[in-house]
């Protein structure tokens, strides 16, 4: 994705879910499948990272 570095956490998972629908844990998935083509790279990282954050969020709150 265009621009990832110079987005905050709450303004990529808004950009993610644009491109790739309502659900912020998959959308926030598929860009970091996207950038794994530069895996160990800052954007497969930073999508990563933030992919990890939502789902220990989500299992969390399902507690």
């Amino acid at each position: 994705m265009r621009g990832w570095e110079f987005l905050a956490e709450d303004e990529a998972i808004d950009a993610a879910i644009d491109k790739y629908g309502k659900d912020p844990t998959t959308s926030v998935a598929y860009c970091a499948f996207e950038a794994l083509d530069n895996r160990g790279g800052p954007e497969h990282r930073f999508w990563f990272d933030l992919f990890l954050k939502l789902v220990k969020a989500d299992h969390v709150g399902s507690a």
